[in-house]
């Protein structure tokens, strides 16, 4: 029986594993399709971070997690439905506050810089989504770093 149970219990990780990595490469695949369709020449990153700049910035000003940053933005699914909006005013936050991919984009834009950013939910929230993102969701992002501190 315990040799039933072991067996058992590794077939349920091995594809539970596999589901994420399934979950994971369908995103990778959701984002790609989405990136063909903007026309738009991205930079794809080892994390699952794409970036296009838009505006070079500062690359001599980078931000680190010990930073604060000043940024403005515009959030969105890959249909375009908007979820977060601050272009217009800058916010000012501490960057280990916002989701993994955020942190990622403002650090390859520079100061100064815009650009647009697109992760999977591994980068973003995730299983839990947020407000009107639903779980799993890959994201976009239009970004400028304005400042750090």
């Amino acid at each position: 029986m315990k040799g039933f149970t072991a067996i058992a219990l590794g077939i349920i990780l091995f594809s539970s594993c596999t589901t994420d990595e399934q979950r994971f490469n369908n995103e990778i695949a959701e984002i790609e399709d989405y990136i063909s369709s903007t026309g738009l020449d991205f930079t794809a990153t080892g994390t699952g971070l794409y970036y296009h700049i838009t505006q070079e910035g500062n690359l001599n000003r980078i931000p680190d997690s010990s930073n604060e940053v000043s940024f403005k933005h515009i959030g969105y699914l890959l249909d375009s439905t908007i979820f977060s909006a601050g272009w217009f005013a800058s916010m000012h936050m501490p960057l280990p506050q916002l989701v993994t991919g955020f942190q990622q984009g403002l650090q390859v834009l520079g100061e100064g810089g815009r650009g647009v950013i697109v992760f999977p939910s591994e980068l973003g929230y995730g299983k839990q989504g947020a407000g009107t993102v639903p779980s799993y969701s890959p994201i976009a992002f239009q970004i400028e770093l304005v400042n750090y501190y």
